[in-house]
């Protein structure tokens, strides 16, 4: 899967941020299906910045992805 992402990694001018709804839509589900991929299937968790303010890295998602669509094509063979 390429690098391990550390979860308590520094937030950098490079990362990229997420909302709940954009990373709903990237993946086509439905705001619970969300939390129940973050509680159930190892999804990332967000950061929150404040109370109204919940974010996902960009990279973290795309690695979730590109690892769940590898378990799948390792499931296949």
């Amino acid at each position: 899967m390429g690098e391990a992402l550390e979860r308590d990694a520094p937030i950098t001018a490079l990362d990229q941020f997420m909302t709940a709804k954009e990373v709903m839509d990237r993946l086509r589900i439905a705001h619970r299906t969300l939390y129940r991929k973050i509680e159930e299937e190892g999804f990332p968790r967000p950061i929150r910045f404040n109370a109204n303010c919940v974010r996902w890295r960009e990279r973290e998602v795309v690695a979730w992805v590109e690892a769940a669509a590898a378990r799948n094509v390792e499931a296949r063979v």
